[in-house]
């Protein structure tokens, strides 16, 4: 039987019956996606149409809702995830060997899947309030840290929402972490969260927004990596124009870089400005990388700047840093 003639046949006592067949759903997250799925329903334009045909059309929008986001429940659903998002670097990541997910709060975090290459470590997650309060919002996202023997190896990090859907109060995101310089590679990677953050794309627009704690509390869990040969591209110690690279690697992921520097610029009012672009075989273009987080001062500067989608390392020539090509070993 087809899925839609099936699901014309439950009834209401049926479409709860499906309900409790989700286990990673608490009661009141069950009541909160019953209850939008007839709102839902009723924004429509009104016409006459029966009970039971009412019923088909709120059992269908369950359903499919249910059937979107069961499958990462209870850990693993790395394939299911990649199929359903637009991810930029899934291809690179693998699934958890165990059930990857931690509980705080009443908030739930799970991941589907990840990566490391150097010292950058690539994770697809969820982030659910399994309370069925509701209180995560589109704005919010988790703040993960890398530990390694128990010590912290962060440097800059970027995430990037891939949905939010307001029936279970579930996001879904993309993140990438920059660990410390030397960081060494793990085929267990532990991951923290300690705080949830929530970002208003309202509050000082020019300056990109306000960031503030939303929830504290404990998540831990491990990913997992695998030996994909790649090997990421490093400069030690080396001299460029007015500046002297202490240490720059490239991965597909983008560039990390520390580095002293002699630029001209008003330090009255600002520090120099850092543009960093990555040059391909036979000189064809550039490609300007989007920034990821670090600092400069009158002298020094440190960078990570990433890449919209993995880049083939082997085919770069050059890094650009403020016009100063950084030619590949």
């Amino acid at each position: 039987m087809h899925k839609q003639n099936l699901i014309s046949e439950l009834t209401e006592k049926q479409l709860d019956e499906l309900l409790s067949y989700t286990p990673s759903f608490s009661e009141k997250n069950l009541e909160n996606i019953k209850r939008l799925s007839l709102e839902k329903v009723k924004e429509r334009p009104p016409r006459r149409i029966s009970m039971k045909k009412f019923i088909t059309i709120v059992a269908a929008a369950t359903f499919f809702i249910i059937a979107s986001t069961a499958i990462f429940a209870g850990g693993g659903g790395l394939e299911q995830f990649l199929a359903r998002f637009d991810s930029n670097f899934g291809e690179l990541a693998i699934p958890p060997l165990y059930p990857a997910y931690a509980e705080s709060q009443g908030i739930r975090i799970e991941a589907v899947g990840a990566q490391q290459i150097g010292n950058i470590v690539l994770v697809y997650l969820s982030m659910q309030d399994v309370s069925g309060e509701n209180r995560l919002t589109r704005y919010m996202r988790p703040d993960i840290e890398i530990y390694v023997d128990g010590k912290i190896m962060n440097g800059a990090r970027t995430s990037r929402r891939l949905e939010f859907n307001e029936f279970t109060n579930t996001g879904y995101f993309e993140a990438r972490l920059a660990g410390e310089i030397g960081m060494p590679w793990a085929e267990n990677i532990e991951l923290v969260t300690t705080l949830i953050e929530c970002f208003d794309p309202n509050f000082h627009a020019e300056r990109g927004g306000q960031v503030w704690t939303a929830f504290e509390g404990e998540w831990a869990f491990t990913v997992n990596s695998s030996d994909l040969g790649i090997t990421p591209i490093t400069w030690v110690d080396v001299p460029a124009g007015d500046m002297h690279i202490n240490y720059m690697s490239l991965t597909p992921f983008g560039v990390q870089v520390y580095a002293a520097h002699n630029f001209d610029f008003d330090c009255l009012h600002d520090f120099p400005r850092i543009d960093i672009r990555i040059e391909f075989e036979n000189r064809l273009f550039n490609k300007r990388l989007n920034h990821g987080g670090g600092g400069s001062h009158y002298d020094w500067f440190s960078s990570v700047r990433w890449t919209k989608a993995p880049i083939d390392i082997d085919k770069v020539t050059a890094v650009i840093i403020n016009g100063e090509r950084i030619l590949v070993p």
